[in-house]
């Protein structure tokens, strides 16, 4: 007897290397058809990342291994202008009714891009829902652009019969602004948990040599940074808080390694080696392949963030190789996976002191580098799996 396929359509602005997994899974079940929307191929082929600062492509292909289309092949800049953006919505819709979709899967609520599209699918009839990066903590709003913003939102979600929140501040979110819990399905934001599970392998058996290689001693604590050195990560908080050790013995084996690269990269330099001179590595941007010689050469991971950060990836690839994590109350992971767990820290968004006892406290663990483990770190199936039953629930 013939499985009668549901036909899933995702609407995402350009191919995004932590989404892989999940399309991929999607169009490995039997009873799913799926076709993913691009608004531009923006990562295909080596351009300029305005936050980075680089020009870089993907170093493994993230469109392999499920159905695709793109709406264009214009710079990723040009999906947040108004002016051109609704040629390509109306393509991309026209790409997506052209295949006649169960439902359609939106990633994001912007830019103008995501916007216009999903307004022409839902004014076409389309069954649309939402998985976003969305949060009332991320960001510091004033009492009347939180009000409008409310309002705007509440609007937008109207149009969405099923929304996917991306971790327990996603979910408080959507609630607060009235959608009930019965049009919500919770899937943790997850990275290529397989992916990263053969980086641990290669890679952390290569830890004493590797740090070797870095002029980093067995006896020091790194601390890691990963990620664009831009003013919304705070990474200049670092060296402030390891200012207040100054007096402490402590300080002395503590090595900094910088990974990634931005506006803020020089100051950040500067400052670092103002505190702690030749005691840190700038490694500048690194691509997915290179990543986890890093992770695995390190004891803690810090992301003090103070503000955007409505999940932040890097703490679920510190985790899978057993980092200890520091992050401050803006990351959207904090309330997930960084406060219930021993090895985790939280500190005061902006607080160079509460940073430093953050420090101190994973310094004195004993153990260092802990035993790498994807246990408990959020896997791409628990939306995989969420999307597959909403799908099946249709009549």
């Amino acid at each position: 007897m013939a499985v009668t396929k549901r036909r899933l359509a995702a609407l995402v602005t350009h191919p995004i290397q932590y989404f892989k997994p999940i399309f991929q899974g999607l169009a490995a079940d039997p009873e799913v058809e799926l076709l993913v929307v691009y608004g531009c191929d923006h990562g295909l082929e080596a351009s300029a990342d305005p936050d980075f600062g680089v020009t870089f492509a993907w170093d493994s292909n993230p469109i392999e291994g499920f159905p695709s289309s793109f709406a264009s092949t214009a710079p990723l800049q040009a999906l947040s202008f108004t002016t051109g953006t609704w040629l390509i919505a109306r393509q991309a819709a026209a790409q997506i009714e052209a295949f006649e979709p169960d439902a359609v899967l939106v990633f994001s609520y912007s830019p103008r891009f995501i916007q216009f599209t999903t307004l022409l699918l839902a004014q076409a009839g389309q069954t649309v829902w939402l998985r976003a990066e969305t949060t009332d903590h991320a960001l510091e709003r004033s009492g009347v652009k939180g009000f409008v913003r409310d309002r705007v939102l509440k609007r937008w979600y109207g149009l969405f019969r099923h929304v996917f929140p991306i971790g327990t501040r996603s979910q408080q979110h959507y609630l607060r602004l009235g959608i009930p819990l019965e049009k919500q399905s919770l899937a943790r934001y997850a990275v290529d948990v397989d992916f990263f599970a053969a980086q641990v392998a290669q890679w952390t058996r290569q830890r004493q040599q590797l740090r070797r290689e870095l002029q980093i001693q067995p006896e020091d604590h790194v601390l890691l940074y990963v990620g664009k050195i831009s003013p919304v990560k705070n990474p200049l908080l670092l060296p402030q808080a390891l200012a207040h050790l100054k007096a402490d013995p402590r300080l002395n084996s503590i090595v900094v390694v910088v990974v990634g690269d931005g506006e803020l990269r020089e100051a950040l330099e500067t400052e670092l080696e103002a505190v702690i001179p030749g005691r840190w590595r700038g490694m500048g941007f690194q691509n997915q392949q290179q990543l986890g010689r890093f992770y695995a050469l390190a004891d803690t991971l810090v992301l003090p963030s103070i503000q955007g950060e409505t999940w932040g990836l890097v703490v679920n690839e510190a985790q899978q190789f057993g980092l200890n994590v520091i992050c401050s109350d803006k990351v959207g992971s904090s309330i997930d996976l960084v406060e219930p767990c021993k090895c985790g820290r939280v500190h005061r968004s902006g607080d160079a002191v509460d940073m430093a006892r953050a420090i101190c406290e994973l310094n004195d663990l004993e153990g260092g580098n802990l035993p790498s483990t994807s246990q408990g770190v959020p896997h791409p199936s628990e939306l995989i799996q969420q999307i597959i039953r909403r799908l099946s629930l249709m009549s």
